[in-house]
């Protein structure tokens, strides 16, 4: 069987060959020498922080981006590949919030933030709104560089559940962004430009601001300004869909690590690939797992950073797991139907642009899904299409009926992929630590466990009890 590639070479100059082979080469500058002679580091302790969220990641979705890694390129994916490591601890973890048992990602970040379980929706804030300094905040207060790196906005849930304290919580994303801003992080990568206009960053003057891909690669390697990098006007785009402005999750992380690791007392580096989530919600399992993928590529930059130091601690989880998605085919069908996955140009966003852009006609609609994903549905699948299209009710479970559910669940008898739901769930998640201090990391925790282990292993502060 020929394999079919990564790369998208109508949207990007960067082939997938090109591309790896530049991480190749970058690996060994990103292997700076061990800092054990630097001011301030004790042999074995944790200078640089970088911690990877896969946002929304069931252990399905991990699970169907190692499969698809090791039919295309015969290898186990980054993450599946440092279970086999030596010192690598895995962690179970539990995500409820203080008001449910199924947490939003506010929530979850927030408890890592501050150490502290909150209410879905909250941003640094606490049950009885007190607003501790959050973990990001700590760290520069102690005198790391700090960075955050996304690929939804850059004021979005996830990233400010580490960095901010805003009351009116995760959808004033204005405040928030204000908030990254005047509190001076060293570097701010993803979308969001609405949020972050030409007035917000203004506060800092000295900022370097980038809007493209071009100019955050040709961005100077130096801490001599905060880097500021937005790159669409909401979420960046899928990975299916992304356009040759955008940069790659991996190319960020490298331009991140490379700035914030010329820092003499070292870094902490929230990475997050946001739009996991949103495609686990959308049920489009072509884009989940392409943006997985995308993801374990920006773990792999990581890793080539840190398996050479001793000073650097790696952790890569999720805040919560969503949707469920699962192969759930037999034998031969099931692998041939589930490699279908590797052929598809865009995701159920473009698509949904171009029924927009159309008569929306069966025959328009049944040749947008096959330009998308490679598959041409049957009469019978295009009368579900359309009835959805229509707005009717199809399946019986509204948590799976919602949104993209149908299309998804139409598609799954051609990509064998299925999810429970277009909603977070409940479930236990992933949490795995690489480095010094890994070890600490207990077996079975709480989200906001996690606070407590870093701020000790990185010897931050003692938090302001409200900022």
């Amino acid at each position: 069987m020929t394999r079919p590639t990564f790369d998208r070479t109508p949207r990007t100059p960067v082939s997938r060959r090109s591309f790896l082979a530049a991480g190749a080469a970058s690996a060994a500058a990103l292997s700076l020498p061990t800092r054990a002679a630097t001011r301030g580091h004790r042999q074995g302790s944790v200078r640089n922080l970088i911690f990877l969220v896969s946002d929304g990641m069931s252990t399905g979705t991990l699970t169907l981006a190692d499969l698809m890694i090791r039919e295309l390129e015969g290898r186990p994916s980054h993450w599946c590949a440092l279970f086999e490591r030596e010192g690598v601890r895995r962690s179970m973890v539990r995500t409820a919030s203080a008001n449910s048992m199924v947490t939003d990602s506010a929530a979850a970040s927030t408890a890592w933030g501050i150490g502290e379980i909150v209410k879905n929706g909250a941003i640094g804030t606490t049950p009885d709104m007190r607003m501790p300094e959050p973990l990001l905040h700590r760290a520069k207060r102690a005198g790391k560089a700090t960075g955050l790196v996304t690929t939804a906005t850059v004021s979005h849930a996830t990233p400010a559940g580490w960095a901010c304290n805003v009351p009116t919580g995760r959808a004033d994303e204005p405040a928030i962004a204000r908030q990254m801003i005047e509190r001076g992080y060293d570097l701010l990568l993803g979308g969001g430009r609405r949020f972050f206009t030409d007035e917000k960053i203004a506060l800092r003057p000295q900022s370097l601001t980038v809007f493209s891909r071009e100019e955050l690669l040709a961005a100077p390697r130096s801490l001599g300004s905060p880097l500021v990098g937005v790159f669409s006007d909401s979420h960046m785009s899928y990975e299916l869909d992304r356009p040759e402005t955008q940069p790659h999750i991996a190319e960020m992380t490298r331009v991140a690590i490379e700035r914030l690791s010329l820092h003499p007392d070292g870094f902490v580096l929230q990475i997050e690939g946001g739009r996991i989530d949103h495609a686990a919600h959308a049920n489009d399992a072509g884009s989940l797992v392409h943006e997985q993928m995308a993801f374990d590529e920006a773990l792999g930059v990581a890793i080539a950073f840190a398996e050479h130091r001793d000073d650097t601690l790696v952790i890569a989880t999720t805040d919560h797991a969503n949707g469920n998605p699962g192969l759930t085919e037999y034998l031969s069908a099931g692998r041939t139907n589930f490699l279908r996955i590797a052929e598809w140009r865009h995701s159920f966003e473009w698509m949904t642009d171009q029924f927009q852009r159309t008569d929306s006609s069966p025959e328009s609609v049944r040749a947008i899904i096959a330009e998308a994903t490679s598959i041409v549905l049957d009469e019978d699948e295009m009368d579900t299409v359309m009835r959805w299209r229509l707005g009717e009710r199809l399946i019986p479970f509204r948590g799976q009926d919602k949104g993209y559910g149908p299309l998804g669940s139409v598609l799954a008898n051609h990509n064998g992929v299925s999810f429970i739901s277009g909603n977070h769930t409940a479930d236990h998640v992933e949490l795995t630590a690489f480095g010094p201090g890994a070890e600490t990391v207990p077996p079975v925790q709480h989200l906001s466990d996690m606070h407590h282990v870093i701020a000790r292993l990185l010897d931050l502060p003692p938090a302001l009890p409200s900022l």
